[in-house]
């Protein structure tokens, strides 16, 4: 029996009884199919072509994510690179004129130092009686870099200690962190002063 006919006889309301039960069933038999394509949709695989096709497509979008990351790498290691050596002037010519601009070398350092710390103590109402610039260890240089390079300089980090008396004859020991600038002379401290009571007179 011919499908096409005995849809439009039924359609058309002039079908047989054969003709309506053979559309019937192929009705019922194509609702099933869909019901079944939509059941297994998931596990249906794309045809092999298209399958490549959206492999090649994730491939190409991989290649190009790895060669965008590699240029700006690549333009980030310029950047550096060019930094490096500009950088490296600036802080060359800094030290230069860092160097240039010393006026005072480590033993005028080490006495402005000690000089710093006696007139502390003397504001502290107390009598320096000994004072020396810790000797055990070389005093350091530091760069110092300013914004106008040419007024970089070099300071010297002093460690000073004082023992010193008070009004009642008991002892002190302070000791101090002085930074001393090489360009202007002028010192400063580094660490609050420790200062503790010295029972039975100084350490030499």
């Amino acid at each position: 029996m011919n499908y096409e006919e005995a849809f439009r006889h039924y359609r058309e309301g002039t079908a047989t009884d054969e003709e309506k039960a053979f559309v019937l069933d192929e009705l019922a038999k194509a609702k099933a199919l869909s019901t079944l394509l939509d059941d297994e949709a998931l596990a249906v695989k794309p045809a092999p072509i298209k399958q490549a096709e959206a492999e090649d497509v994730r491939s190409a979008k991989h290649h190009l994510v790895v060669k965008r990351a590699l240029a700006a790498l690549i333009a980030i290691a310029v950047i550096i690179v060019a930094l490096g050596a500009i950088l490296g002037g600036v802080f060359g010519s800094a030290a230069s004129y860092a160097k240039n601009n010393m006026a005072y070398n480590k033993t005028d350092a080490r006495e402005l130092a000690s000089e710093f710390a006696e007139n502390d103590v003397l504001k502290r109402g107390l009598t320096a009686k000994y004072i020396k610039a810790d000797l055990e260890r070389e005093i350091d240089e530091g760069f110092n870099f300013a914004s106008n390079i040419t007024s970089s300089y070099y300071s010297y980090e002093v460690d000073v200690k004082v023992y010193a008396e008070d009004e009642s004859g008991g002892w002190w020991e302070l000791e101090y962190e002085i930074l001393v600038n090489s360009h202007t002379g002028s010192a400063s401290l580094l660490e609050p002063v420790d200062i503790e009571r010295e029972y039975g007179g100084p350490r030499r």
